[in-house]
């Protein structure tokens, strides 16, 4: 635009208070104006920043879609910008319909502020500058911001928006998608989308781009374990090594290649290839001789060595694990080492041991009911294992409740075979073929795959034919820990 036809400030200034205004009234964003209006987001955007000036047929659009009359809007301009210049200098007026304009006043300015950075801006005809750390710190916000929308107004932002167009938003989605995995697979997937969705509008050198990339597939290759699709997470493990390796010439200082190799581990075990898992968390641990990736690293390397039944060593793991993993900065990663520590001893029947840690992990249950679940079931476990039955019965029973109601039917089988080992030590076999009973439901339940309903079902015919023994049970309760990552694994019958 020439400087002849330049749009006065003020006349800019109007237009942002009058759609700002209209969208705090009718409670929309700048999306809903969009569809409601027929108006592009960047024709919306140019009217914001005062590079075009609005028409008024398109003022009509707006007043019919908005079903306001927008002139009326005209004489209330003069006293917003007098409030909204006290809000921007922090007076607030005395009188009560002045504190509540001025109310108004103070939402409009923070609907503009939140709003405008979302709306499409020019793109720059620069050549981009290279990647720096520093970019991180914009990430925090831009994720902020991100994480208040839908995932549809979230892929609309990274496709459209140039200000979201950050590698180190990539970066940061990808950790999202990791710590949106334990609780939530499909939001996982879909925030490892995003990321790549966002790679293929970044500019830039073209082998720093394909690192990137690599680096995002693998984390939707993790999102697709995590979600059972193993087929779709090899692809894209065999896609982001191919895609990382083309990159290698861009360097790859600021990106950490021990992600690829520890996400993949953790794809390699879900396909019971432990010995390639191992390797690889192997070479993960070499770029990280100390710090938080190398707790985070040897956390996985002892749920690898759990699976495979190797207690002793993966006890020894968690232990180096802990000088690295932050309570306050981790705390899942905590609790998961604490937890599976506790788990291991009690394997190993180390189960004083466990005892003593009882009551620091009661304390990281608080906010998770899942995790107060778990917390119970151990505690029955430690119980019982001390002679402390009832107790023990009571823990687990309460366990086992919950797991049901949670319809955790694997969780729930296991916890029920560790009651009936209780029952059957005292003797009460009437309350074990109770509980036999009570778990048909579990024994049909499509959570339970077929090699663990197959040793459930022996159990049961064991219990109708009273030749049941404690050594079955915990044979069978051994046997489905280690089945539950192994459905092919089968139980030998003695």
């Amino acid at each position: 635009m020439t400087a002849k036809t330049k749009i006065p400030p003020q006349e800019v200034e109007d237009v942002r208070l009058k759609i700002g205004l209209s969208l705090l009234i009718l409670d929309w964003n700048f999306k809903t104006l969009a569809s409601r209006t027929g108006i592009g987001r960047g024709e919306l955007s140019k009217y914001i920043h005062g590079t075009q000036r609005v028409s008024r047929k398109t003022w009509k659009k707006i007043e019919a879609a908005a079903r306001l009359a927008l002139e009326e809007l005209d004489a209330v301009l003069p006293a917003l910008r007098r409030l909204r210049a006290a809000a921007e200098a922090g007076r607030r007026p005395a009188r009560r319909p002045a504190v509540i304009a001025h109310t108004v006043a103070c939402s409009l300015e923070a609907v503009l502020r939140l709003e405008e950075p979302y709306l499409p801006e020019p793109v720059s005809a620069s050549t981009p500058r290279p990647p720096e750390a520093a970019d991180r710190r914009l990430a925090d916000d831009l994720w902020a911001r991100l994480s208040r929308r839908e995932h549809s107004a979230r892929l609309a932002l990274v496709e459209e928006a140039p200000p979201y167009r950050s590698w180190a938003l990539v970066e940061r989605l990808c950790a999202e998608s990791v710590r949106a995995a334990a609780d939530d697979p499909r939001e996982a997937v879909r925030l490892a989308t995003l990321a790549l969705r966002l790679v293929e509008r970044l500019t830039g050198e073209p082998a720093w781009l394909s690192l990137l990339a690599g680096y995002v597939e693998a984390h939707l290759g993790n999102a697709r374990r995590v979600a059972s699709d193993l087929p779709g997470a090899e692809e894209a493990f065999r896609r982001a090594w191919q895609l990382w390796n083309e990159g290698a010439a861009a360097g790859t200082g600021l990106l950490d290649g021990s992600r690829l190799l520890d996400l993949e581990a953790s794809l390699l075990r879900a396909q019971r290839k432990m010995a390639a898992a191992l390797e690889r968390l192997g070479q993960a641990l070499a770029f990280h001789p100390t710090g938080e990736e190398r707790g985070r690293i040897l956390l996985n390397k002892s749920a690898t060595l759990e699976q495979m039944g190797s207690y002793e060593a993966a006890v020894d793991t968690l232990l180096d694990a802990a000088p690295w993993i932050d309570r306050d900065r981790e705390p899942r990663h905590f609790f998961g080492l604490r937890f599976n520590l506790n788990v291991c001893r009690c394997h190993l029947s180390r189960f004083a041991e466990a005892e003593a840690s009882l009551a620091e992990l009661r304390t990281l249950t608080a906010d998770r009911a899942i995790d107060r679940l778990r917390f119970r079931w151990l505690e029955g476990r430690v119980h019982g294992g001390l002679g402390r039955t009832e107790e023990g019965i009571a823990a687990l029973a309460e366990a086992r409740e919950g797991f049901a109601a949670e319809a955790l039917r694997y969780d729930e089988a296991l916890v029920s075979l560790e009651l009936a080992g209780l029952y059957l030590e005292q003797g009460r076999t009437a309350e074990v073929k109770e509980l036999v009973a009570a778990m048909e439901p579990v024994f049909r339940a499509q959570g339970v795959h077929v090699e663990a309903r197959k040793a459930l079902a022996l159990f049961r015919r064991a219990v109708e034919l009273e030749t049941v023994t404690l050594e079955l049970v915990r044979r069978l309760v051994a046997f489905l820990y280690r089945a539950q990552h192994d459905p092919e694994l089968r139980f030998e019958v003695a």
